[in-house]
């Protein structure tokens, strides 16, 4: 466990940085399967693709801080009413192609839409859970889970799922641990060709099993 408290909150703009560090360091190695840029490179080229919306109406993210410093941080997003407006007008693509490459940028954006997933109704999806490297084992990931079934409970919500690469057993152990089922094992083309892993589990909590 870690040694200090851990404070959960909503994101703030201001976490933008320090969350867009987490998730590169922490799927570095996909990263690396769709670009040939460096770490900073490819922090940069997330951030001009982030869309930094902390009041959307179908996406919740956030944090968890130590000292005031973010350490983890989880996504979770489901389905809403009217078509998410992603507001791509504020990406430049053509100053993107001259900085980072057509390649790249082209092979990113799509790598990224393969890694996408639409929840359905009533399901509450992780889209991503990224833990600072010097703060994993230390019950983090755990409480940034718990929170999440808490917020699937209370939103009534009738399942939280995510996706996780098969062979990452350590995640799964996690996942397992805090009540996840393996609902089925697909082979994905498209992820195997972009990210080189073939066979993803479905995972999922019940809430309906809590009660």
């Amino acid at each position: 466990m870690s040694l200090n408290p851990i404070e959960i909150v909503a994101y703030q703009k201001e976490d933008n940085e320090a969350v867009r560090e987490l998730i590169v360091d922490s799927f570095l190695g996909k990263f690396h399967a769709l670009v040939h840029l460096d770490i900073n490179q490819i922090r940069k080229l997330l951030g001009s693709i982030w869309i930094d919306d902390p009041n959307a109406s179908t996406v919740k993210q956030i944090v968890a801080k130590e000292n005031g410093k973010v350490v983890g941080t989880l996504c979770l997003k489901w389905k809403g009413n009217a078509p998410s407006n992603k507001r791509a007008d504020q990406i430049h693509i053509a100053q993107l192609f001259k900085q980072f490459g057509y390649l790249n940028v082209c092979k990113f954006i799509v790598g990224m839409c393969f890694l996408d997933y639409q929840p359905k109704a009533h399901e509450c999806y992780i889209d991503h859970l990224a833990i600072r490297s010097s703060h994993r084992n230390k019950g983090i990931g755990g409480q940034l889970l718990a929170w999440a079934q808490h917020f699937t409970l209370n939103s009534e919500f009738d399942q939280l799922s995510l996706h996780v690469v098969s062979n990452n057993k350590q995640a799964i152990h996690l996942y397992e641990k805090m009540a996840f089922d393996i609902e089925r094992s697909n082979y994905n083309m498209m992820r195997h060709i972009f990210f080189q892993y073939p066979i993803w589990n479905f995972m999922s909590w019940r809430a309906s099993l809590q009660h």
